[in-house]
């Protein structure tokens, strides 16, 4: 049996719910039989880019039935006119499914009402066909868009959601386009996967389809990695160009600023970075270090602390190797002091007396931020001890960075653990 999910990579567990209901639509007397729930229609939620529409065209080939898609292309009493003659198609056409492609952008709301003329018709459609075979896709970015009276059960009452691939199915997606490709060579698939952590699958495509360009460009029998680093590097993280006359001094300390961040990364939370770059733009040089990290929502007390001394880290290095108040840590100092309130205001880490309430304000601020230089110097200590530790790492680590400008996380590997990925 054909499996028209095969082109879609990841996503297994909306591929598994999909399938059900899949078979419910193809053998709908089994499931009634068995007093089994008859959904009529779903909503695919996500950011652009994680799929949403080419999943629900493989759902719809799977299905045997014939789609007829709605998307908005006109701002009149024309795309009104559209919603109703489609459905009446749908029905003449039974069983079949529509799609409802984008509908979050069907009506224009200054405000969220839900009575907009354009979801009204959507949902009296939806009423109408209930009982004549004609199942209901949605797609959507923004689900706030959409009124509730349209998500409920009936109608679109099954909601799925697409988030950006985790980086085991980032790794996967990279992997089937590369062997789609005969021209590629010394890839690192993970790499790739680790620059791009957040990112959709339509960025994944994007990068690959541009580090093919630069190689067509430059005349190259290969894409190679470092194709596919730059192109990271201009679509992701939005760096092009460069200019050659900057100090010697400067390019050391901006380096010495991203080592310090990547070694203490990698020293309190191992095989974290994902990249580390600097590059002379505009006149200025710019640096910069990406982190695969767990969700917030798993931060425990320590990993806040390790987030602080990795903060801190840049400041620390240029002050441990050069002897100098680094000026470019502002940033820095800002996410670190973010975290450190967290820890002393929002959770009481070093006690309640730094809970602030009406009445004891300005006498709890005090202690609170009393509180939280200690967290920061404490850290930055405990951040300049383990930089001198490990001074041989960081220096190998900001060589490498003058050398290459920039290093990816098999780089990383490699200088910290000796580890060769590929």
């Amino acid at each position: 049996m054909k499996d028209f999910f095969s082109e879609i990579v990841g996503y297994e567990n909306i591929k598994y719910e999909l399938r059900i209901i899949i078979d419910m639509l193809k053998n709908t007397e089994k499931y009634k039989k068995m007093g089994a729930y008859m959904r009529n229609g779903i909503l695919f939620i996500g950011p652009p880019g994680t799929g949403k529409t080419t999943m629900a065209n493989c759902f719809a080939s799977a299905t045997g039935r014939k789609i007829f898609t709605i998307r908005k292309k006109y701002s009149d009493g024309r795309f009104l006119e559209e919603i109703n003659t489609t459905f009446s198609e749908a029905v003449e056409a039974a069983p079949s499914i529509i799609l409802l492609d984008d509908i979050d952008k069907f009506a224009v709301q200054e405000a969220h009402r839900g009575n907009e003329e354009e979801f009204v018709a959507v949902q009296a459609c939806i009423d109408e066909v209930r009982e004549k075979d004609v199942f209901v896709i949605a797609t959507a970015n923004d689900s706030r868009r959409i009124p509730d009276s349209l998500q409920r059960d009936g109608r679109l009452g099954k909601a799925i959601i697409f988030n950006v691939p985790q980086k085991s199915d980032r790794i996967a997606i990279i992997d089937h386009y590369l062997k789609r490709m005969n021209n590629v060579k010394d890839v690192d698939s993970e790499s790739i996967a680790r620059m791009l952590d957040g990112y959709s699958c339509a960025m994944l495509e994007t990068i690959i389809k541009t580090a093919a360009m630069r190689a067509a460009y430059n005349n190259n029998e290969y894409i190679l990695m470092d194709d596919f680093v730059e192109a990271c590097l201009e679509e992701v993280f939005d760096i092009r160009g460069s200019d050659e006359n900057l100090s010697e001094k400067t390019c050391i300390r901006t380096a010495y600023h991203e080592a310090g961040h990547a070694l203490i990364a990698e020293l309190v939370d191992p095989k974290s970075v994902s990249i580390v770059s600097i590059r002379k733009i505009d006149s200025h040089v710019q640096g910069f270090v990406r982190y695969s990290r767990i969700p917030e929502s798993e931060y425990t007390y320590d990993y806040y602390e390790n987030l602080i001394k990795v903060s801190l880290a840049g400041k620390a290095a240029v002050e441990v190797v050069l002897g100098e108040t680094d000026l470019g840590t502002n940033r820095d100092l800002h996410n670190a002091f973010d975290r450190a309130s967290k820890l002393v205001d929002n959770y009481c880490s070093y006690g309640f007396h730094n809970w602030i309430e009406d009445g004891n304000g300005d006498f709890v601020a005090e202690n609170r931020n009393r509180e939280m230089i200690a967290v920061m110097e404490r850290n930055y200590m405990a951040v300049k001890k383990m930089l001198i530790e490990n001074r041989e790492l960081l220096d190998l680590l900001a060589n490498a960075l003058l050398e290459k400008t920039t290093l990816i996380y098999s780089d990383i590997q490699a200088i910290m653990y000796g580890e060769e990925v590929m």
